[in-house]
């Protein structure tokens, strides 16, 4: 793992924080993927008069191919292969990635866990690819999960 390429620009992540979590153990969970200094938090209304916190980060060049070999090296032999059977469902026209991964688990355990949850923690992928077509989007998917 440590001389594949990794044909990634930059990684999005976010997850909600609803009024009945704890903020700063979302915020840990969070840290799993990024560091504390790259997280941001914002406010939005929720359902019911409720106010929902966003709290997102976004790394790229380096730190996107370095975040991107931690997650490699976390996930589970079965897990990798999900993601490279799933390549085409989760990955977009414009060349994003999307992956779900545990906030509980990331929380409680500091792991990095898939998972299909809603609350989840939310990670896109931005890929390389030029010129920008699918067929190169897909080349650096597999890329990756290969």
């Amino acid at each position: 793992m440590a001389n594949k390429r990794i044909p990634v620009r930059s990684i999005y992540g976010q997850t909600y924080c609803h009024e009945s979590e704890d903020l700063e153990k979302v915020r840990k969970a969070l840290e799993v993927f990024f560091s504390e200094k790259d997280i941001k938090q914002k406010t939005q209304p929720g359902a019911y008069g409720t106010k929902i916190r966003i709290l997102s980060a976004e790394v790229k060049g380096r730190k996107a191919r370095d975040l991107t070999k931690k997650i490699l090296e976390a996930l589970s032999e079965l897990e990798r292969k999900e993601l490279k059977d799933e390549i085409r469902l989760r990955l977009s026209e414009e060349g994003k990635f999307y992956l779900r991964f545990d906030k509980q688990i990331a929380y409680k355990e500091g792991k990095i866990v898939l998972c299909d949850e809603e609350d989840a923690i939310q990670i896109i992928l931005s890929l390389e690819g030029y010129p920008a077509k699918m067929a190169n989007f897909l080349k650096s998917a597999r890329e990756i999960f290969s």
